[in-house]
């Protein structure tokens, strides 16, 4: 039993892990792509709206 509760808890921290994982290269990417000119970012808005992650409820805001 306290194994499957030690791995339950890695399993846990792995996610959480890797979705702040995710947040930081999506915040990255949409820095970068602030550096291109209006004009261009025309050009890709709609798929940048397809791959905007949806924020869960228990996400909150930062």
């Amino acid at each position: 039993m306290p194994q499957t509760n030690i791995w339950n808890i890695v399993q846990a921290l792995s996610a959480f892990k890797s979705q702040r994982r995710r947040d930081a290269n999506h915040e990255h990417a949409l820095r970068e792509l602030r550096r291109f000119p209006p004009h261009l970012l025309a050009d890709c808005q709609r798929e940048l709206e397809l791959t905007v992650p949806e924020r869960r409820a228990c996400d909150g805001t930062r």
